[in-house]
């Protein structure tokens, strides 16, 4: 899903604002529903796919029936990203395996 998803960004008074449209069907084989948690989920996913430090915050998620879309939209901070690190942890993408 992360590989076809469509971005769009305005640099906008220091942040960027993100839009990410996702195919419906694309969003349903991996989601049951529609929430902010998917969301927050799915746009730290696609930065970290796309070697992106950004970190994200006010997503907002809305399902366009008529269109077959689902958009998200979140604003991205790039200053001070020390918490991009613990973002990391958190997903465990920095996970090592003990030996």
């Amino acid at each position: 899903m992360l590989d076809s998803i469509l971005e769009h960004r305005v640099f906008r008074d220091g942040l960027y604002d993100v839009s990410l449209i996702i195919n419906e069907n694309d969003y349903f084989l991996v989601y049951d529903n529609i929430s902010n948690e998917n969301a927050q989920e799915i746009i730290e996913n696609y930065l970290i796919h796309r070697q992106d430090d950004g970190r994200p915050n006010n997503v907002k998620i809305k399902h366009n029936k008529n269109r077959h879309i689902v958009s998200i939209e979140a604003r991205l901070h790039y200053t001070g990203n020390e918490e991009t690190a613990h973002m990391l942890r958190v997903h465990n993408y920095l996970e090592h395996d003990k030996e």
